[in-house]
């Protein structure tokens, strides 16, 4: 029905329109008839929000929820979780409707009935002026941490944008840590809901309704429509064959290797000898051009000539794509960039504003400006799951029959295997009967790729990306696209076991393999030379080797665990003393994997599966493990290697492990293939944890949040702090009370910055960056042969060849700290290439050499 009066109270805690008996404590709901089919002309909703102009309070914000129902009970079960998101990321407070009484304990239910006006409405007041005892301790459920506001660091502006959750009250303080909640996280950017007050000042105004609060308007719509009106509980998509037309029996031909990775162009600006060497950017903690502190792609296309300097031909942005968070690997729109990745500096940013449409020009101008100083781009692309802001998720949850099967949906109520429960990751959807899967938490709902429209979906997109200049992508956690208890198991499939005591990741390898396979013959159709590289978190190659039916390039997990541990014992770590001795290997030097590992060995099984093109990937560290030197300074280790990165405290012990993950660097540069360096690897950058977790418990790999240690700013000049001009980053994550800085060790001296390194060609940097430029430019460094010797029973001489058309390499790299090795009767005839304390007749304890002939 039309209501045809509109009445203002003014409460003397908060503003409400009420149209309600009782100021709202009726608990039977909104009166004068059915509001859940209520309408209203364009002149009501006029009134209304004059109504509002004249009893709004300056710089408050008025979130205003609709739900179909109308009862007041069921507003009630409700509250609002809100947090400053840009440009500061806080923790956030706990907020309740109008007509509510918040307990003396915030973290509890409030009391009393929630005021609903004469438009459906229920209102909640956030006076953004105020501070607020803000935070949540998952642990013992109660609010209390830092102080929450909604000023950026002037203390005077209000923040460009906060965020927004409606929660179930009641599941905050139970046993999980999922907040049952409508819809999941909005993001507001407050400019976009200013309403001029009559009184002077603006307030903010956000209308959203039951399902739909991703969707939030300026002003109320004039009608609702529930999309759950007719349901019947029967829209599941797990289980239903239509939902899972995808035809896994069909035999997809492997693609060939890119022609330009594997051998190069010539004729082209930019890997003209096929790729050699990569370079691995943290975005957001790269390089800050505008003096925010958060990195931004501005700042990368600034810094390219350091990249030409060091020597990398490849680079590999972490995700530039619309997010909700600052490593991005939720995306909320594939097709856009995020504009918290563009720069106010930009030429494409208009009087300063950061848009997503600007954002994307710099993008282009990075790819461009890349490819003419010799570097392809590789775009990071997380494919597993989405964010549920995703338009593709909010168009699956409200039922749309042409998006419904993008995402695994089941009945919880109706279900009688077992399976749709949030102990085995399948999270309630708002108050409806269905749950949706996401093995990686409630925020990161899986994509279900057993139907063709998915598939076909994200292939056009790929290929949108080509279109615009990428030149490959790094595919994103590959073996988690088909998990094990995600779609049922066929007759024949292979299934990969991975459990540990907290979950079980196992995966379903044959429907992985046919997904990639099908992505890679799709782009390829019409990009012969994107490159596919996968991320395959195992140290177990026998469980990597099969995904390079799929991909040019893998990973080498079991390289890196094996190298640093090798190097771990050859420092003298007293932690390695167990570990099992390197030279019992024989094969290159490298710890036995069940008597079965070498390096040469493992690049055949590779070959086997890629037929004879595959291109090894060989990392220093990266955003989710432990940087070279902190795995070298390992805490823990038993006899197969290091178990626990260990931290670097004082600047002799940091001198001794800087040492070896130097040489261990070189060893994985020289290997076959295409080697990565993660940025700050090349100047000796630390991870160190802190001693205790957010809740005082002893800090460790697995301890929340132990990634942005991983993380840390890049190190551009020694004291150098966001916006000095030095474009040093520093930054808040959101939801977390946690800031992304420096440990003490990357602030000392001891770790020597780029302008001091790049001017002495014995730092760290200098160093690598010739062997960098020797591999990049040097065809058989790339994808020559590689043949494994033992070294007169020395431990912890790496000593191979590399050779290809008739010309042979050979290296040395001496982590024996017994002193030189003689080396002359071996190089005779060669001639010298680079020789870091080393010569054609001896390599000194520490030293690399490359010769050829």
């Amino acid at each position: 029905m039309k209501n045809k009066t509109l009445f203002v109270t003014l409460f003397t805690f908060s503003l409400a329109l009420t149209g309600c008996g009782g100021g709202g404590n009726d608990s039977s709901g909104a009166s004068g008839g059915d509001q859940s089919q209520q309408s209203h002309s364009e002149g009501e909703v006029t009134e209304y929000m004059n109504a509002l102009k004249a009893n709004s309070e300056a710089d408050h914000f008025y979130l205003h929820y609709y739900r179909y129902a109308q009862k007041v009970e069921d507003y009630n079960k409700w509250d609002v979780w809100s947090w400053p998101y840009l440009p500061k990321a806080g923790e956030g407070y706990r907020f309740d409707w109008v007509g509510r009484t918040t307990n003396a304990k915030p973290e509890k239910e409030a009391s009393g009935n929630a005021t609903i006006d004469n438009f459906g409405y229920v209102t909640c007041d956030i006076d953004l002026t105020k501070e607020y005892d803000g935070g949540w301790n998952n642990t013992a459920k109660t609010i209390g941490g830092k102080k929450t506001n909604y000023y950026q660091a002037d203390g005077k502006t209000l923040d460009e944008e906060i965020g927004i959750q409606i929660v179930e009250s009641g599941t905050r303080t139970t046993g999980s840590s999922f907040w049952a909640n409508d819809s999941g996280n909005v993001y507001i950017k407050l400019a976009d809901y200013k309403l001029a007050n009559d009184k002077g000042g603006n307030s903010y105004h956000v209308f959203v309704s039951q399902d739909k609060v991703k969707e939030p308007s300026a002003t109320p719509p004039t009608e609702h429509v529930d999309p759950f009106a007719d349901d019947d509980g029967t829209n599941v998509t797990y289980g239903d064959k239509k939902y899972a037309d995808v035809n896994f029996k069909e035999n997809i031909a492997k693609q060939k290797t890119s022609p330009l990775f594997l051998k190069g162009d010539t004729s082209k600006s930019y890997l003209k000898y096929g790729a050699g060497v990569g370079y691995q950017i943290m975005v957001s903690s790269f390089a800050d051009s505008d003096g925010d502190g958060f990195g931004d792609i501005v700042g990368i296309i600034d810094k390219l000539d350091y990249l030409k300097d060091l020597g990398v031909n490849v680079l590999w942005l972490t995700p530039i794509q619309l997010s909700d968070s600052y490593h991005g690997y939720d995306i909320a729109d594939y097709t856009q960039v995020d504009p918290k990745f563009g720069s106010t500096k930009s030429s494409h940013a208009a009087a300063g504003n950061v848009t997503s449409e600007s954002a994307m020009e710099d993008y282009k101008d990075l790819i461009k400006k890349a490819h003419e100083k010799g570097m392809a781009i590789v775009m990071d692309l997380v494919l597993n799951h989405t964010s549920p802001t995703n338009n593709w998720f909010i168009k699956s949850a409200q039922l749309d029959k042409d998006y419904r099967g993008y995402y695994q949906w089941g009945n919880h109520e109706t279900d009688t295997t077992g399976t749709i429960k949030e102990e085995k990751c399948w999270y309630p959807y708002g108050d409806h009967v269905y749950s949706y899967y996401a093995k990686f938490g409630s925020a990161m709902p899986e994509l279900n790729y057993a139907h063709v429209a998915t598939r076909t979906a994200v292939a056009t997109m790929a290929k949108q990306w080509c279109e615009i200049g990428v030149d490959g992508f790094r595919m994103d956690a590959v073996k988690h696209i088909f998990m094990n208890d995600e779609v049922a198991k066929d007759p024949g499939d292979t299934i990969i076991s991975d459990k540990t005591a907290k979950a079980d990741y196992s995966s379903n390898l044959t429907k992985n393999l046919h997904f990639w396979k099908y992505l890679n013959r799709e782009v390829k159709k019409d990009y012969p030379n994107c490159f596919f590289v996968a991320e395959n978190f195992d140290g177990d190659a026998r469980n990597v080797a099969p995904f390079y039916q799929g991909f040019d390039s893998c990973f080498d997990f079991l390289s890196y665990f094996n190298l640093t541990s090798i190097a771990a014992k050859a420092s003298g770590n007293p932690k390695a003393g167990s570990i099992a001795d390197a030279n019992a290997s024989k094969a290159y030097g490298y710890l036995k994997d069940a008597g079965t590992w070498s390096q040469t060995s493992w690049l055949n099984e590779y070959n086997k599966e890629r037929g004879d093109t595959a291109i090894n990937g060989q990392f220093t560290s990266n955003h989710d493990i432990a940087r070279t030197i902190n795995r070298i300074a390992g805490s823990k280790a038993s006899s197969s290697g290091i178990e626990a990165q260990g931290n670097v405290a004082t600047a002799s012990d940091y001198a001794k492990y800087n040492k070896y993950a130097l040489l261990t660097q070189a060893v994985q540069i020289l290997l076959p293939g295409l080697s990565w360096i993660y940025y700050g690897d090349e100047l000796g950058m630390t991870g160190n944890f802190p001693a205790k977790d957010i809740y005082g418990k002893t800090f460790t790999a697995d301890s929340a949040y132990a990634d942005l240690y991983y993380r840390q700013p890049m190190k551009w000049k020694q004291g150098g702090k966001p916006g000095d001009g030095s474009y040093t980053t520093g930054y808040a994550v959101t939801g977390s009370g946690m800031t992304v800085e420096w440990d003490d060790m990357n602030k000392s001296s001891t770790v020597p910055d780029v302008v001091s390194q790049k001017s002495n060609a014995n730092s760290h940097f200098g160093v690598l960056s010739k062997i960098v430029k020797l591999k990049a430019n040097t065809p058989a460094l790339i994808r020559g042969s590689l043949s494994a010797y033992d070294w007169d029973s020395q431990d912890y001489v790496f000593y191979f060849d590399r050779a290809l058309d008739g010309k042979t390499y050979k290296i040395f790299v001496n982590m024996n700290n017994g002193g030189n090795i003689n080396v002359g009767s071996v190089t005779s005839g060669y001639t010298l290439d680079y020789g870091y304390n080393a010569s054609l007749s001896s390599v000194s304890g520490g030293g690399i050499l490359v010769c050829h002939k």
